[in-house]
């Protein structure tokens, strides 16, 4: 899937943010940026050799964490909600390299219910042939009720909430 990077728009997070996949305060994360289009959210990211299976190859539970990563945040972008992975399946296509220049893609599926949406991810190598892809199942979570489920506290919330309202908390 080419993509021309310069047509698309940053989606900002919270600085220091631990999060293993998005997380720039992760010394050992993926340091996963966002990228939107305001139709699909995009990552160009590259994983390093300390997170091989096989030889140079990609273990397939970070090929996992970063569809995981690629479809949450196109409901926090997309949908202005927070999105919490109910399940989740992954069809592993081609071996990923380490180190190779990787472009995740986030789209919006159907909406089941106003809290429950289906989204899917796909990851591109640098030749841009598909090699992973995953359905999920999402609880799209309004701020308040991640904060009352425990998904976050109200103090982290407080400072996520600009991130939700990127798009206007669509």
């Amino acid at each position: 899937m080419p993509v021309n990077r310069t047509d698309l728009k940053p989606i900002v997070n919270l600085e220091s943010q631990t999060c293993f996949g998005c997380g720039t305060g992760n010394p050992v994360g993926l340091h996963m940026a966002f990228h939107t289009d305001n139709q699909r959210l995009y990552s160009f990211v590259s994983v390093p050799p300390a997170m091989a299976g096989w030889d140079r190859t990609v273990h397939g539970g970070i090929l996992s964490t970063i569809l995981d990563e690629i479809m949450g945040w196109s409901v926090i972008y997309l949908l202005g909600k927070i999105g919490v992975t109910k399940s989740m399946t992954v069809e592993f296509r081609k071996p990923v390299q380490v180190e190779d220049q990787l472009t995740a893609v986030g789209t919006i599926g159907e909406t089941i219910s106003d809290r429950q949406i289906t989204v899917s991810g796909e990851i591109y190598n640098g030749d841009q042939v598909l090699c992973a892809r995953a359905e999920g199942t999402f609880a799209a979570l309004s701020a308040q009720a991640a904060v009352r489920l425990g998904v976050m506290s109200a103090d982290y919330m407080k400072r996520f909430a600009p991130v939700l309202q990127q798009r206007g908390g669509a």
